[in-house]
């Protein structure tokens, strides 16, 4: 009985246990970009994004429309890490992943601008969703 009950209460834990984190930096160079730009995270897993240079933010979006982007983030399991001003000190936010949907992320700054000049990445995508097809969604809207 006192093994079951030992058994039970580490399952209970097990998830936490196991969490990986997956570091993001958010402009790194001075660019307009995340890196990497795509990750596969797993439910209860945390992305640190690393805020390196100017203004962004880390925001959900759509795989068709990345640059239409409201405050809050898109979709079930959205986030936006509001806009983390880095020009003086880098500064960082961390997400906790809730599920493995495929999740697309770009910086809402300049009403989309950010994300015109190709700031995107894919959390998760799916094969027929790439972060490269992302981009040039990006790029031609």
């Amino acid at each position: 009985m006192l093994f079951k009950s030992i058994l039970s209460l580490a399952l209970a834990f097990a998830p936490v246990a196991f969490a990986a984190n997956i570091d993001v930096q958010v402009g790194p160079a001075n660019a307009f970009a995340f890196a990497p730009t795509t990750i596969t995270p797993d439910v209860g897993d945390t992305i640190t994004f690393t805020f390196l240079s100017r203004n962004h933010s880390a925001t959900t979006t759509t795989f068709d429309s990345p640059c239409d982007v409201p405050a809050g983030g898109v979709g079930p399991g959205a986030f936006d890490t509001g806009f983390f001003d880095a020009t003086t000190e880098v500064q960082t936010a961390v997400v906790t992943i809730a599920d493995t949907d495929p999740h697309f992320v770009t910086c809402r700054q300049a009403a989309g601008a950010h994300c015109r000049l190709g700031m995107v990445m894919a959390i998760n995508p799916p094969p027929d969703m790439t972060e490269a097809q992302l981009l040039a969604n990006a790029l031609a809207s």
